[in-house]
């Protein structure tokens, strides 16, 4: 049974054959990005080495997210052509799932990087490659807690794909244990923070980005369990 019809089909084959361009695209510029940040890395030192640090874990994460856009809008696969609704809706939630199974996995490799970059903007002897490194697993958790809230593009424009009334079950099963994790962290780096305000500072990256990286996982895990109780 088919959902398209001739314009809609053409119209959907046209969006994926652009997305699958753009994403080789992003693949390219990634894999350039991080074969000089590697081949820095080796020559130079100080916040030279940093930015190329910096320039590496960027251009791999570019290369791991365009390689998983261009697998799904790959020219070979014809499934979508005669997807029903419900196949879709399974599609689109399980592409959720391994965003929020992948992105945590990001934020987590960057957050080793952040803490040094912190550490050095905390002494003073802090370059641009510290101020553009220090933020970047926040940044992640927060692309997490937009997919997680439903505020991403493909949540908002495949809404009535991804929005039922499980979906607000586990969204708000997720955020509140991503709650708990915030509000434990927060309170322990002020505890910490009437002792020593650096130490609190640079526990900041850390307790926001475990926040989102909670929110992501537990989303992901409660949506595996759903799918296993329904089958």
């Amino acid at each position: 049974m088919t959902v398209m019809d001739d314009r809609e089909l053409d119209r959907e084959t046209r969006a994926r054959r652009r997305k699958f361009i753009g994403a080789l695209a992003i693949v390219v510029v990634g894999a350039v990005m991080a074969g000089l940040g590697f081949m820095f890395a080796e020559t130079r030192t100080g916040d030279d080495a940093t930015a190329a640090g910096v320039l590496a874990g960027v251009g791999f994460g570019f290369v791991v997210g365009g390689v998983i856009l261009a697998w799904i809008m790959r020219p070979g696969a014809t499934g979508w052509r005669t997807e029903t609704e419900p196949l879709k809706r399974d599609r689109l939630q399980a592409q959720r799932s391994r965003q929020l199974a992948i992105f945590p996995i990001v934020t987590l490799a960057f957050l080793a990087q952040s803490s040094l970059a912190v550490q050095n903007i905390l002494a003073g002897d802090a370059g641009l490659a510290d101020f553009i490194s220090a933020p970047l697993p926040v940044l992640y958790a927060w692309v997490i807690a937009a997919i997680v809230m439903g505020w991403d593009h493909q949540s908002r424009s495949q809404k009535r794909f991804l929005e039922d009334e499980l979906t607000g079950v586990l969204r708000a099963r997720a955020l509140g244990a991503a709650f708990v994790v915030l509000m434990a962290g927060a309170t322990v780096a002020f505890g910490v923070g009437l002792w020593r305000q650096d130490y609190a500072i640079a526990a900041l990256p850390f307790v926001l980005s475990l926040a989102g990286v909670t929110a992501g996982v537990r989303f992901a895990w409660l949506d595996r369990e759903a799918g296993r109780d329904d089958g």
